[in-house]
């Protein structure tokens, strides 16, 4: 898989995680950055199963 993209699941991600937790309303800000992360977790899982966080982030940097 080209690094190009890669960045451009990773980008969707987060522009989802962003969407969906921008849409509630949070009691605490570390709540809603605790779901954002999940969310964005559990969409790169789906998408790039077989890569591990380290080869994410070294295909990133």
């Amino acid at each position: 898989m080209h690094k190009e993209d890669i960045k451009t699941i990773v980008d969707a991600a987060s522009e989802t995680a962003d969407s969906i937790v921008g849409a509630r309303h949070w009691r605490t800000a570390e709540e809603a950055r605790a779901m954002h992360d999940a969310i964005f977790w559990d969409m790169i899982v789906k998408q790039l199963p077989n890569v591990s966080v380290a080869d994410l982030l070294s295909m990133l940097n």
